[in-house]
């Protein structure tokens, strides 16, 4: 369930996923300090489980924040693996990493944004108020069509 909190805010279900754990973090107090719901993963396939288990329980995701490089499965395989489990889950990626051809590979997988580290909390906002934006619009489409 999507609360809406204002004409212009929507309340998120966001699954952050990092190895970092002080990024992680830093961004779980950002989102919540946002208002938004947060659960958080360290690993790829520990992420695809909590997936399930929200599902589960009816509390599933409607973005995901992926750092690219975690130890076991890349950001795009995580995602991958997530959307199957969550159907119109959206995806913001955070990296380090400054290989070109990254973001066009992560645009092309469906992916939202690449924000690169150090986080800047003024472009992980940004990204998160663009999903939000098209979130509530799909929203109402919707509820009205």
């Amino acid at each position: 369930m999507v609360v809406l909190m204002s004409s212009s805010f929507v309340r998120l279900k966001i699954l952050l996923v990092d190895d970092d754990v002080g990024c992680l973090r830093s961004l779980e107090n950002l989102l919540e300090l946002d208002g938004h719901e947060i659960s958080t993963a360290t690993r790829g396939q520990e992420a695809v489980d909590l997936a399930r288990q929200l599902r589960r329980e009816k509390r599933e995701p409607e973005l995901s924040i992926l750092d690219y490089h975690v130890p076991d499965l890349t950001g795009l395989e995580t995602y991958e693996l997530l959307s199957q489990e969550l159907p119109g889950l959206g995806a913001i990626f955070v990296t380090g990493d400054a290989s070109s051809g990254l973001e066009e590979r992560i645009l092309e997988a469906g992916g939202l944004a690449l924000v690169r580290k150090p986080l800047d909390s003024v472009r992980i906002r940004g990204a998160v108020k663009t999903f939000q934006r098209r979130w509530s619009s799909d929203c109402e489409e919707e509820f009205i069509g």
